[in-house]
């Protein structure tokens, strides 16, 4: 059966808080009021209740049998017909019902040593870029619960759930161990997977109005999810030089700290380096020993290693220092005397970079 209530104009599907689009299925889907799923079918422009691959199959069986020309059996076929297709759905509905549960998906992220000073927005705007779209609630609002303490006060934890199961591994990877505030003197923040728990807590509350309101936002939320570019800002900008590939950073050593300890300067390359190689494939670390501000440069083979390698140490402590990480934007023109190098890499990458272009 169709639904002839529901809009049928494709253009004004945007405006109706019911309505998303299934990328993976390639139709427009739609949650009555009644919690009822329909499909839009765009050859015939009418809402029509989803039939799975069984009732499909199934119905065939029925519709191809051979017909016969004798008149007096067309009510007998007709009441077998109606028969086969209520055997149909009920063999498909028992199906349904057999078919083992999904096990619920985690969506959510536990963080502890937060700033007490911090906010939910600050919470939202790191997580968002380093993790993924944040969860609606019932009531519009982001899911991001900021504990407190008995006096109400903000005790450094926070529960976050994402939009998509997908979220929580790249949070940690991404924001465990690192501050809240790059370039502040916070703490590193701790994130886990959240436990369980707060999904069964939070169900439970859940009455068949706010049921309904999850589903619209989700759908809302999924609409977003569907126009949300690959071309969103990012934390650093998107670079065209060749030297793009190329982090530099400061702070890393004091010149006495060299003079004092000559080894230093293989560990501190060394350090460095093993750091970078968790983020990608490294082509070479040089250091600069006659700068003042213990320059470190590391180049990566790809580029899609340095926003994250730059979010890692932007900010971090390093022997005391407070580093300092930032995408190169011409080829880096700082002092060393050669100390610990048994080739000039720089250089030599960039012999090897001009010839291959000659050679082209």
């Amino acid at each position: 059966m169709d639904h002839q209530e529901f809009p049928t104009n494709v253009a004004d599907f945007a405006n109706d808080e019911r309505i998303s689009y299934s990328t993976a299925d390639g139709k427009w889907l739609l949650v009555d009021e009644n919690d009822k799923e329909w499909e839009f079918n765009e050859t015939v422009k009418k809402w029509t209740e989803p039939i799975d691959d069984e009732q499909v199959a199934m119905m065939q069986a029925v519709y191809d049998a051979p017909e016969t020309a004798d008149a007096t059996d067309s009510s007998d076929k007709k009441r077998k017909s109606a028969a086969a297709s209520n055997d149909a759905n009920k063999k498909a509905k028992k199906a349904q019902d057999e078919q083992p549960k999904r096990a619920p998906e985690n969506r959510a992220i536990y963080v502890t040593n937060l700033p007490l000073d911090a906010k939910a927005s600050e919470v939202e705007e790191v997580f968002t870029r380093y993790g993924g779209m944040i969860d609606t609630g019932t009531d519009g609002t982001k899911r991001i619960k900021m504990y407190e303490d008995e006096q109400g006060k903000f005790k450094g934890e926070a529960l976050v759930v994402f939009f998509k199961k997908e979220s929580v591994q790249q949070a940690i990877q991404f924001c465990d161990d690192y501050p809240l505030r790059p370039g502040n003197t916070c703490p590193n923040m701790r994130v886990a997977e959240a436990d369980m728990s707060y999904k069964k807590n939070k169900e439970a509350k859940l009455v068949r109005k706010d049921k309904k309101k999850m589903d619209r936002n989700r759908a809302e939320m999924n609409r977003k999810l569907a126009d949300w570019s690959d071309d969103e800002p990012s934390a650093i900008p998107t670079q065209t030089s060749k030297y793009d590939k190329i982090v530099i950073m400061k702070n890393l050593f004091t010149l006495e700290e060299l003079d004092e300890e000559p080894e230093a300067l293989l560990e501190i390359k060394d350090e460095v380096r093993q750091l970078a190689e968790k983020y990608g494939e490294v082509t070479n670390v040089v250091l600069y020993d006659r700068e003042t501000e213990g320059i470190v440069t590391v180049r990566f083979k790809d580029r899609e290693a340095v926003e994250p390698f730059i979010h890692a140490t932007d900010g971090r402590f390093f022997g005391g220092m407070q580093v300092s990480s930032a995408v190169a934007e011409e080829r880096p023109k700082f002092k060393r005397s050669g100390r610990g190098t048994a080739s000039d890499e720089e250089e030599e990458a960039e012999r090897l970079e001009q010839f291959g272009k000659s050679a082209n």
